[in-house]
């Protein structure tokens, strides 16, 4: 039987409350992995950072760093662009993902993954978390962070698979439609039937 922590897969689309779930798991005293800033890291990776320069140009470092505003603006609705990203992001940030699971000592150990279907990865967690809202309370929760315009929102949104053909696909769905106690009794609700998960014959994040 495999050993090593159990694997959970914290997911939603943008709005939906996945990080808020996820810092209140945090609260309580588990580790979580944010996907998205292990990922976000290994854009300075030197060997990364070449191909993004070589490919967009020298202007896309600043100080050894990359520049993560114009690279959103280039990948942006450009599919052929966003793959050669992620086909240098992706296959780093797993690897680094995988190591944090073999070393880590923990009995659970939570992953936000925000394109966990998108990415293929459902089939890396020994349990799933979907956290959902509907498309009018996610729209309304954005506008109101003032950090996009609604063009480009719903652009990201229409990007990602629908929460209808990701539910079946979830060992759990929290409806985010309420307030932030309501999500806080969802977590603790979730918490009270962690004993009750097994771990699940998977493949690991990189191989």
């Amino acid at each position: 039987m495999r050993t090593g922590p159990i694997l959970i897969g914290i997911t939603g689309n943008i709005g939906s409350g996945k990080s808020a779930f996820c810092r209140l798991l945090a609260e309580h005293g588990y580790e979580v992995i944010f996907s998205d800033e292990i990922a976000q890291r290994q854009l300075d990776e030197p060997e990364c950072l070449e191909q993004i320069t070589r490919r967009w140009g020298k202007e896309l470092a600043v100080d050894g760093k990359a520049d993560r505003k114009k690279i959103a603006s280039i990948v942006f609705g450009n599919k052929e662009e966003l793959e050669f990203l992620n086909s240098l992001v992706h296959p780093r940030a797993l690897a680094v993902l995988q190591e944090i699971a073999d070393n880590s000592e923990q009995k659970y150990l939570f992953f936000e993954v925000p394109l966990l279907f998108e990415a293929g990865m459902q089939h890396c967690f020994d349990y799933i978390v979907l956290v959902r809202a509907s498309r009018e309370k996610r729209l309304q929760r954005l506008l109101k962070k003032g950090q996009e315009t609604q063009e480009r929102i719903e652009a990201r949104m229409d990007a990602q698979i629908d929460d209808l053909a990701k539910i079946p696909l979830c060992d759990l769905v929290i409806d985010n439609k309420g307030s932030l106690n309501a999500l806080k009794n969802s977590v603790k609700e979730f918490i009270g039937r962690l004993d009750s998960i097994r771990h699940k014959d998977k493949i690991p994040f990189s191989s």
